[in-house]
């Protein structure tokens, strides 16, 4: 009986993380460049049932019973969000597998997020305010300079001349891990190698892949298997309890 107790209780647990990634994911569904992520589960450990032949030995396994259910892992879903037309001269969107290099503190973290700006330093930053880098690693500077686009291959021009080029990256998004909403770190110890073949759609956004919509479904499902799964874990300390008040009389 204390094994129902352990496995509706494991389903709530799986059920609040759920909500939490869903909540973010919907947070997040207007943020430019943002990936959603999912989560699987997985069986928690099964016990073997066996018939028993005697007063003290084991019979024939008849099967197995499950525990319950636990957090397997939170991966992010790569799949490319929806491009919208801005005709912003700043704003680009990037191919399948390509990010821009951004200063966060003294590292260097990747973005799909292309809602550029020129900041009160004359420094070309993402929409928070990170500084954008150069194929050199450097912060682009625009200070004195005027009518700033960029073309399809990441060069930062002034006055159509080019003064910079952005950094453009091809990752393997294996090998990514988000920090915070639109930001990537790399876990591998090889640099992230340069995008041979850099292609920006100017004046276009990648917009976020999650659905709000579709998200908000699914939060209130994952809200009634919460509810249910509560409603077992009641139902199991209630017959606990007759066991242990009613039985003990008999």
């Amino acid at each position: 009986m204390e094994r129902g107790v352990y496995s509706a209780a494991s389903g709530m647990l799986a059920q609040q993380s759920l909500q939490e990634v869903l909540a973010q994911n919907v947070a997040n569904a207007t943020t430019v460049g943002y990936k959603q992520d999912k989560m699987t589960f997985r069986a928690a450990q099964n016990m073997a049932l066996l018939r028993l032949t005697g007063a003290s030995s084991r019979g024939v396994s008849i099967g197995e019973m499950g525990t319950g259910v636990q957090k397997d892992q939170t991966y992010i879903d790569w799949q490319s969000g929806p491009i919208t037309t801005t005709n912003n001269p700043l704003d680009v969107s990037l191919a399948s597998g390509q990010f821009l290099a951004a200063q966060v503190g003294t590292r260097t973290l990747y973005t799909r997020a292309g809602n550029l700006q020129i900041d009160a330093n004359a420094n070309l930053v993402t929409a928070s305010g990170r500084n954008i880098l150069d194929t050199q690693s450097r912060p682009i500077n625009v200070a004195g300079r005027l009518n700033i686009t960029i073309d399809e291959r990441g060069n930062v021009l002034a006055n159509k001349q080019p003064i910079a080029q952005i950094q453009i990256v091809q990752a393997d998004t294996a090998q990514l891990e988000k920090e915070g909403d639109t930001f990537y770190r790399s876990t591998s110890a090889t640099p992230v190698p340069a995008a041979q073949n850099p292609r920006l759609r100017i004046g276009t956004l990648e917009q976020s892949n999650a659905n709000v919509m579709e998200g908000l479904v699914h939060l209130i499902t994952v809200s009634r298997s919460f509810e249910m799964a509560q409603k077992a874990l009641t139902t199991q300390d209630e017959l606990l309890r007759q066991a242990t008040t009613e039985l003990g009389k008999v």
